[in-house]
């Protein structure tokens, strides 16, 4: 299939009859078809305050209408106990969605959302991938493969390198010195793009000198920034940021300490989350478009799919990177089902990156 990729041992297609257990749940009989027919699906999720939040519903519920479904939205505002009352209100309304799909804002501490959630549908997990304690009541995960996202990470980092080896800068160590920005501690966004990050990097490391957590917007990237900069001020040769919001907001603490982004030190972001004005004038050397509506249209599509199909069928579906959506494949979604994510280096990556008909600045700051 030309717009995906399906990775490992695909599971054969009697597997899929009713009575198939699928990661500890019942599966059910499918519809046959991937159109809801006003059907309701159920999405559990976070703020449309949040420019990524907004953009991933504006694609769920583009998509759930193309599909002839009902989808209902419940918000959280990066609370967990909202998200539980939300949970528990939609139960006991009654409510009989042919799917759900659900991020936790708290991984473990939405166990028992979860499980509830798994009595009333069949759960698809969104952007944070079920854990051990979450799988035997989630069908399938749709969303963000954070260590590709890490492994693009590197391999930016890589080109950073032979950018400033050929604009003559000179490294504090021979393989460059690198000062990462990450996520808050123990968030399993961070420690995965940690893994895809050295596994890109392991034939040709850099020297890191110093890991520092918790940047994850504007201001906590300059909060920190603003006491990180100063301390290893000259030991410091390339910036990993966790995204690009924490990104801009680090790059002001470095000028601040009379560091010159894109001269004297060269930064990538992990995901383009905010304004791509830093990677479009250089101060950014690149980033990665991340796209919440397409993260929301394929959950969507998952939840469809395993309606249809009543299971699963393999362990992971990568989709491509294409300018414009590809038509609903009508088999099977997989037990991973990864959305598209592309590299953005300067303005030229930033012009000339499309993704299911998103551009970088609709898919990263609208």
């Amino acid at each position: 299939m030309t717009s995906m990729t399906r990775m490992a041992a695909v599971l054969c297609a009697t597997a899929l009859s009713l009575g198939t257990v699928l990661g500890g749940v019942q599966a059910q009989e499918g519809t046959g078809s991937v159109m809801g027919e006003g059907k309701e699906l159920v999405m559990f999720t976070i703020t449309a305050s949040n420019v990524y939040g907004a953009n991933q519903i504006k694609g769920a519920t583009a998509e759930a209408e193309k599909l002839g479904y009902k989808l209902t939205v419940f918000q959280n505002n990066f609370s967990q106990p909202e998200q539980d009352q939300q949970v528990q209100q939609y139960i006991a309304s009654g409510a009989k969605p042919a799917a759900v799909i659900f991020w936790p804002w708290v991984a473990d501490a939405a166990i028992n959302d979860v499980r509830l959630l798994s009595r009333l549908a069949p759960v698809i997990q969104l952007t944070q991938e079920p854990n051990e304690k979450s799988w035997p009541f989630v069908q399938a995960y749709s969303g963000a493969n954070q260590i590709l996202i890490g492994k693009t990470v590197g391999e930016m980092l890589i080109q950073a390198r032979d950018a400033a080896k050929a604009a003559g800068m000179e490294f504090k160590s021979p393989e460059g010195n690198l000062l990462i920005f990450q996520h808050p501690e123990g968030e399993k966004t961070g420690t995965e793009r940690y893994k895809g990050m050295i596994e890109a990097t392991k034939d040709a490391p850099f020297n890191e000198i110093h890991l520092e957590y918790g940047a994850n917007s504007p201001e906590s990237g300059y909060e920190i920034g603003s006491q990180v900069v100063p301390k290893y001020k000259g030991e410091f040769d390339f910036l990993w940021v966790s995204n690009q919001q924490a990104a801009n907001g680090v790059i002001r603490a470095l000028k601040e300490n009379g560091i010159t982004p894109g001269k004297d030190v060269y930064i990538v972001s992990g995901d383009c989350s905010g304004s791509l004005e830093a990677v479009k004038n250089g101060e950014t050397f690149g980033t990665g478009i991340q796209p919440a509506a397409v993260e929301g249209a394929l959950a969507v599509r998952t939840a469809a799919k395993f309606v249809a199909n009543g299971g699963i069928e393999g362990d992971v579906i990568q989709m491509e990177v294409e300018a414009e959506a590809p038509e609903i494949d009508p088999g099977p979604p997989a037990k991973f089902n990864f959305m598209p994510h592309a590299p953005a280096i300067g303005a030229d990556g930033v012009a000339n990156t499309k993704i299911w008909g998103y551009n970088a600045d609709e898919i990263c700051a609208s």
